[in-house]
This record gives structure tokens, sequence and C-alpha cells, in this order.
């Protein structure tokens, strides 16, 4: 059966703050850092640290557990559309890529999570689509 928008919605928010705790608990000393050297090497860190946490989180969660723990909370787990299997690494990243778009093309941070209110039958959001994934119940 296919998740509700409001436990895919709940998701998303707990996500978002799970994310944010592991990327500022250890980010904090290197924004300290960067304020005390300048910049320079400790900007890279930063955004080296930055994106590995969005991966660790994200793609590597799905496709190991079908679901991030705020997925989990919320009882929703990510599947491969045509099999209902798991959706693996590289799926699961171009999926979360997709949504990380939204960073750079500001509507589409907008129309990405809103598509699943009309999409029929799947109720699949752009980053779905885009990694051929539903999100169903657990």
């Amino acid at each position: 059966m296919l998740a509700d928008r409001g436990s895919r919605f709940g998701a998303r928010l707990l996500d978002l703050v799970f994310w944010l705790l592991g990327y500022f608990a250890p980010g904090a000393p290197i924004m300290v850092w960067i304020d005390e050297s300048g910049g320079g090497l400790s900007q890279v860190v930063l955004i080296v640290w930055l994106v590995t946490s969005l991966v660790l989180y994200f793609p590597v969660c799905i496709a190991r557990f079908g679901s991030t723990l705020g997925k989990r909370i919320c009882g929703v787990r990510i599947v491969r559309r045509e099999t209902g299997g798991p959706v693996g690494f590289w799926r699961a990243m171009g999926r979360e890529s997709f949504s990380l778009l939204g960073m750079v093309v500001p509507v589409l941070s907008l129309l990405d999570p809103l598509w699943c209110c009309w999409d029929k039958p799947l109720q699949q959001c752009l980053h779905d689509k885009a990694a051929d994934t539903v999100a169903v119940e657990r």
C-alpha cells in the first residue's frame, strides 16, 4: 500500500532534523576553525563534510534499510516501482541528488515534494519519478 502524503511529509521533516543534528555536531568545531583561520582549507573541509553527511544519511540508509530514521518512525519505506524490491545505492543516490537540485533550481524545491499531490496512481514526487521509486507503508 502506498504511503500517505502526511507520513511522507512528517518523515521528511524528521529526516531534516536528524541530518542537521548529524551535520552540526561534528560540523560546529569545523565552523569555529573556519572563523579562527579565516577560511581557505577549513571551508573546503566543511563542504566535504556537508556532501559526505548527505550521502551517508540519505542514500546509504535508503539503499541498506529501505528507509531513513525519519521514514522508519513515520512508517514509510522506499522501493523500486517495477519490482517492489530494494532500491540499491546508485538509484538511492540519484533519487536524493534530484532532491538536492532544489537548492540550485528554486522552483524545483517547491514542485518536487508537491508533485505527489496530483500524480496518479502512484503519488510519486519528482525525485521518485527520476529514480523510478515509490514510497510505501512499512
